[in-house]
């Protein structure tokens, strides 16, 4: 052969080193396949076989000042089908209805004989046959957990198209009893399980809802197995990458179907930081339900200082609403009830609304008048009401007409003395006394949420702020201040002159390792105020005057005296004397969904002050009626928890 491509055939030695040079090719060909591309080719089909699944996190706790729990997850129970089991009852059922359909469509027989399937009809009866199959499944099962649900097609099918290896939930979050029935009647079967996940829950349900905020879940970006939750509002949301944790990673083997093989954890989700606040529960508790007995549908708030160092024991909105209701989402009702234009549950009155403070403002007026130069024992001689010296709109005055000197005008409440007195001081002075307690300034409290009010500077009178409005503000009316802002008010007062940032995070701690981490000190002090001590003296005084002043000759006793003792003059609170000052403002504004706002600011025990509490109501009667009496409550829930003092925050952090 090789003789005769030699010696004869030119063309025929061409072929054969054309078929030489070919096989080499095929040869380096493969090699470059087989070992060169070889890992490209093993990291493809490992990215085609292969799904991964993020598992959420427990999310941490959030907590009291005492370690009991606001919030923490749950495990949920969902009665959950395993797609992959399911393929021979899927085939079963395209079946029947493909030969349901040929025998309803003979004109589609072709002349051959042969069936001519419309465009994508195949397809519809697949998607069919599936719905049908999970379906009749869920009905079974549903009926069985006393639970009969119906199959959502549309949630199945995208589930179904995009996530055929991730098991698909039929009877999600099973009561007590459904797990039981479950465990006994349904068990063991293989294309059903009983899957768990972490759901948040709210132990308390209202309580302290405003400052926990909540959570929604999150939609899935993969495979939509994740069940994490983010943080929408308060706590919730301001500490959400803290609370969260760390998702882990489940690595899932599929077939060319898309369906689960197998599956294995590739990372451990790791759980979230638990979050400790300076809330106290029973107080905060005990100070929600007095809120609640001001009267029918109360909207107002509480706030519950210790004057010592700034911590907020109590914050408190009502109404409120129950963080639980967002976990699952809402129907149409639920919703509107939350947006209720007046009731507003959502709205976090402590922080977020704005009030003018009324004859509670009059601490400022006081003061601002006593450093002009007053002399808190001149007596004034009121004629009941307040004339504007140029005539125009006189000004009520509940105090009634008579004598009166700076106590007796405090605990009475005369307008028309601190109208009189507070014109010669001036407006100028008045709003420098209150900028300089800081009203009208946001306090930085950590959830955020919160206004500023509006009480402007001594420089903005006679330009945006006019200063016809002198005798208004005198009695607190025309400006506006925060619930909470009124608490730092009277803590100053209370502790002789020392603002504290408010506290409401004490610090985080790790569930696993146990590490603590502070997130907030105590007493930051955020201001030193200078107050004259015979001024601070006076304005104390006045301030227990109108609760502990009886009625006399000339006085018919302090405004919030019958609040905090028996018609026998037997006090509530033995002991524990309690200095504070009722208000009602009137509301003017067009649109205002209230018409006056009535308020109580206090402090207590009055020789070593350590609370401060802060009642506001929203149409409320009067201040001494409506307020005071929920001040008197929260103060008898303080004494109970003072006499049996559980474990400080401190003790908690070095554990």
């Amino acid at each position: 052969m090789l003789a005769v491509l030699k010696e004869k055939n030119q063309r025929l030695r061409i072929i054969t080193g054309a078929v030489a040079l070919g096989l080499l090719l095929l040869l380096a060909g493969l090699w470059f396949v087989q070992i060169v591309d070889a890992r490209y080719f093993a990291d493809n089909l490992q990215r085609q076989s292969f799904r991964t699944v993020e598992v959420p996190a427990i999310r941490g706790k959030i907590l009291d000042r005492r370690g009991r729990v606001l919030a923490d997850d749950r495990p949920r129970y969902n009665a959950s089908l395993f797609l992959e089991d399911l393929q021979g009852q899927f085939h079963e059922r395209y079946t029947n209805l493909e030969a349901a359909y040929m025998h309803d469509h003979p004109q589609l027989v072709n002349k051959r004989g042969k069936f001519a399937w419309p465009a994508k009809e195949h397809t519809a009866l697949q998607m069919q046959a599936d719905c049908d199959v999970v379906s009749n499944i869920t009905l079974r099962i549903s009926t069985l957990l006393e639970e009969p649900r119906v199959l959502n097609p549309v949630a199945f099918l995208r589930h179904y198209n995009n996530y055929p290896y991730v098991p698909f939930q039929i009877v999600p979050d099973l009561a007590p009893r459904q797990v039981a029935i479950f465990a006994e009647r349904l068990s063991g079967q293989p294309d059903l399980d009983l899957e768990t996940e972490p759901v948040r829950n709210y132990p308390n349900g209202e309580t302290a809802a405003h400052v926990l905020g909540y959570v929604q879940r999150v939609e899935p970006q993969g495979a939509g197995e994740s069940t994490a939750f983010e943080g929408r509002s308060g706590i919730e949301r301001v500490f959400d990458q803290d609370l969260r944790g760390q998702p882990g990673i489940k690595s899932v083997l599929v077939n060319n179907q898309n369906y689960r093989q197998r599956e294995q954890i590739v990372t451990p989700n790791v759980p979230g930081k638990d979050i400790y606040l300076t809330i106290d529960l029973p107080l905060q508790r005990a100070a929600e339900a007095a809120l609640a007995s001001a009267q029918a549908n109360t909207r107002g708030a509480v706030v519950v200082l210790n004057a010592t160092n700034g911590d907020i024991l109590v914050a408190a909105s009502a109404p409120a609403f129950d963080p639980n209701e967002y976990v699952p989402g809402f129907s149409q009702a639920e919703n509107a009830r939350l947006n209720d234009p007046i009731l507003k549950p959502q709205f976090n009155r402590v922080v977020s609304g704005a009030y003018p403070p009324g004859s509670t403002f009059k601490i400022i007026t006081g003061l601002a008048c006593l450093e002009s130069g007053l002399d808190s024992d001149e007596v004034f001689n009121s004629p009941g009401e307040w004339r504007p010296p140029k005539g125009g709109r006189p000004i009520a005055d509940t105090a009634g007409p008579g004598p009166f000197n700076f106590e007796r005008a405090f605990f009475r409440s005369s307008n028309t003395y601190f109208i009189t007195y507070g014109l010669k001081a001036g407006l100028a002075k008045i709003l420098e006394v209150a900028r300089r307690f800081h009203l009208g300034i946001k306090t930085g409290l950590e959830t955020g949420q919160e206004v500023s009010g509006m009480i402007p500077t001594a420089d903005e009178v006679g330009k945006t702020f006019p200063s016809s409005s002198t005798a208004d503000v005198c009695i607190g009316q025309e400006i506006t201040s925060t619930p909470l802002q009124m608490a730092g008010m009277i803590e100053v007062i209370a502790n002789g002159g020392t603002l504290y940032w408010p506290r409401l995070v004490a610090f985080s701690r790790d569930p696993e390792t146990g590490e603590v981490t502070e997130l907030t000190a105590p007493g930051r002090v955020r201001d030193h105020i200078q107050i004259n001590p015979e001024h601070l003296r006076i304005i104390r005084q006045a301030m227990l005057a109108d609760t502990e002043h009886t009625a006399d000759s000339i006085s018919k006793g302090g405004s919030a005296y019958s609040e905090f003792h028996t018609k026998n003059g037997t006090p509530y609170l033995p002991n524990f004397q309690v200095a504070g000052k009722t208000g009602t403002a009137q509301v003017k504004s067009p649109g205002s969904p209230y018409k006056q706002v009535t308020w109580f600011d206090s402090y207590g025990p009055y020789e070593d002050p350590r609370y401060v509490v802060v009642v506001m109501v929203e149409d409320g009667v009067w201040g001494g009626t409506t307020c005071a009496p929920v001040a008197r409550k929260i103060y008898e829930a303080i004494v109970k928890e003072e006499q049996g003092l559980p474990p400080k925050v401190s003790t908690l952090a070095q554990n």
